[in-house]
C-alpha cells in the first residue's frame, strides 16, 4: 500500500450491513508526472478515528488531498464515495458542502484576518465564543482581535483545529495536526476523522459534543 500504514485509534459502532461513510476504491493518484499512489483501497465508517503513518514521500498528504479534491493531487483512476455519493470528480468546495473538512498541515488559517474573523468564517458569528467554551484552557492565548498571522505556529494549529472540529461536518481530514503543538488535542466524540501524523498526541475522545 505504497508504504502507508493505517491504524484505527477508535472504531465506530456499525453492523454487518452498515455502509461505509467513505470508500476509496483502487485509487491511483499522480502529482505532476509521478504516480504517488497506486491502487489504494480504504473503508471508513461513521465514528472511526483512523491514523495514517509512513515514510516521507509515501503519499500520506497526497491521499488526503485526493479525498478533499485539492491540487496538486490528480486522480488517475479509481473512485471515491462519500456519504452515498460518488465525489471522485467533484471540486473541493462541493465536497466541503457535503460535510467534508480538511485541516491542512500549513496554510490552514487566514493570516490577515483576526482570530474572531477566522472563527466566524469557519463556524458562525458566535464562532469565537464557541471556541473559548470548548477549549477554555486555550482561550487566554487567543485575543479575539489579534491577527492569525501574529500567532505562533502552535497557536495557529490550535486555531485551525477549532475551526475544523467545531464545524457541522461528517468527516475531518487532518494533516499533521499536532506538529508544533504542546499537549494533546482533544477529539470530539462524534467526529469521524482521518489523521496523518508520526507520533500521535491526539487524545481519546473527551465527550465534547459540539454538534
Amino acid at each position: 500500500m505504497n508504504g502507508l500504514q493505517l491504524t484505527w485509534l477508535k472504531r465506530g459502532e456499525h453492523g454487518p450491513n452498515t455502509r461505509p461513510l467513505l470508500t476509496v476504491d483502487d485509487l491511483s493518484v499522480r502529482v505532476g508526472v509521478r504516480r504517488v499512489l497506486d491502487g489504494i483501497c480504504l473503508k471508513v465508517f461513521e465514528g472511526d478515528h483512523v491514523r495514517i503513518t509512513g515514510p516521507n514521500g509515501c503519499g500520506k498528504s497526497t491521499l488526503l488531498n485526493a479525498i478533499a479534491g485539492i491540487m496538486p493531487a490528480r486522480i488517475e483512476s479509481g473512485r471515491i464515495r462519500f456519504a452515498e455519493a460518488d465525489i471522485t470528480s467533484w471540486p473541493a468546495h462541493e465536497r466541503a458542502r457535503h460535510g467534508l473538512a480538511y485541516m491542512r498541515q500549513v496554510d490552514n488559517v487566514f493570516p490577515s484576518l483576526t482570530v474572531r474573523e477566522n472563527l466566524a468564517l469557519a463556524l458562525s458569528r458566535e464562532g469565537y465564543e464557541r471556541f473559548t467554551e470548548s477549549f477554555p484552557e486555550w482561550s487566554t492565548d487567543f485575543p479575539p482581535d489579534k491577527r492569525a498571522g501574529q500567532l505562533s505556529g502552535g497557536q495557529r494549529k490550535k486555531l485551525a483545529w477549532g475551526m475544523t472540529v467545531l464545524r457541522s461536518i461528517t468527516l475531518a481530514l487532518m494533516d499533521e495536526p499536532e506538529a508544533g503543538v504542546s499537549g494533546a488535542l482533544m477529539m470530539p466524540r462524534k467526529t469521524t476523522c482521518i489523521i496523518v501524523n508520526h507520533d500521535s498526541l491526539v487524545a481519546e475522545p473527551n465527550g465534547m459534543d459540539p454538534q
